[in-house]
């Protein structure tokens, strides 16, 4: 249901002020005719809105960041039709598949935790893992691990419970999917998946029953809720914010 004309003046009258009391000293998140109203403020407010957002950004998240690598493993042949993604096998477009070799995986691990990053995170060109794709994760996990103190992330895209248990056992610490845009909206830049089918892999009983549980569970630990992430390319000096994803992860390693 909408809010009614009634609702959203009063919620209008004041909203930037009703948020600051309710969402910074109440600790109480906005409904959806206060986030509206927040939505529909005219331009003058705009410096207003995005101060109180980070005012409540600092106070929930705090101004740490966690840094993270990203590097490719499969690149472009990518079967599924995101009209938005340049490695997509169904589009023209000048990349072309390739398979990153395990030295260079490596590599790329080394040098990005010698940038001050915490995290590397492992993505492919996939709709989800096959065998060959999974080996050669277990394969890079465990070069990796041997090489550098790093915590391993993934991404490849939609898995079944066995595969995240595998990843898991690999050591993977964190499982990265995106829900790219709104569910009115996924037809139109995709055709081969569903909203529903990303919605199911992001927050899945996979990846968050494995770690929402249990004495190592990081929502029983000091550390929870974790902290934000800056994804970077794995080359220095060039950085970039990931769209909306769902991060399940596990205990540190």
């Amino acid at each position: 249901m909408s809010p009614s004309d009634h609702e959203m003046g009063a919620v209008n009258d004041d909203i930037l002020e009703i948020a600051r009391v309710q969402v910074l000293e109440e600790g109480r998140g906005l409904d959806a005719a206060q986030a509206l109203a927040c939505l529909t403020l005219p331009d003058d407010r705009l410096p207003d809105l995005l101060a109180l957002a980070h005012e409540v950004l600092m106070k929930w998240c705090g101004p740490e960041v966690e840094v993270e690598g990203i590097v490719s493993l499969k690149t472009g042949g990518c079967p599924e039709d995101c009209h938005f993604y340049s490695q997509s096998g169904q589009f023209t477009s000048p990349v072309r598949a390739a398979w990153l070799d395990i030295p260079s995986l490596v590599q790329a691990a080394v040098e990005t935790a010698q940038t001050g990053a915490t995290e590397f995170c492992i993505v492919a060109a996939v709709r989800g893992p096959d065998r060959r794709l999974m080996d050669q994760v277990r394969e890079g996990v465990k070069a990796i691990r041997e090489a550098v103190d790093i915590n391993i992330a993934c991404s490849l895209g939609i898995l079944t419970q066995a595969q995240v248990d595998e990843l898991a056992e690999m050591g993977v610490h964190r499982y990265n999917h995106n829900l790219e845009t709104a569910r009115s909206h996924f037809a139109k830049v995709v055709t081969t998946h569903t909203w529903e089918e990303r919605c199911a892999a992001a927050a899945s009983s996979a990846w968050a029953r494995r770690w929402s549980s249990g004495p190592s569970s990081p929502r029983n630990s000091a550390s929870w809720p974790p902290t934000r992430s800056r994804s970077t390319s794995s080359t220095p000096g060039r950085a970039r914010r990931s769209p909306t994803s769902h991060c399940w992860r596990g205990p540190r390693r």
